[in-house]
């Protein structure tokens, strides 16, 4: 089941909810953690994106993953 982060506009506390995606398709308001108050909206989360070379200690300049595969 995705989590889904959301903003609430009335106390400003960031928090996540657990919901199916047809609940979600649904439109499902979740109520906020903190105050109660289903005037929220969905935040997006960031994301770490790891480009390039891991390093040159044996990598030979090559980029990506290498051998390794992800991590």
């Amino acid at each position: 089941m995705p989590t889904y982060d959301y903003l609430c506009h009335d106390c400003g506390q960031r928090f996540d909810k657990r919901m199916s995606i047809a609940a979600y398709s649904e439109g499902v308001t979740p109520a906020c953690s903190a105050c109660g108050s289903t005037n929220v909206a969905r935040s997006f989360a960031t994301v770490n994106v790891l480009t390039g070379s891991r390093g040159s200690s044996g990598s030979g300049g090559s980029t990506g993953c290498g051998t390794g595969g992800f991590t």
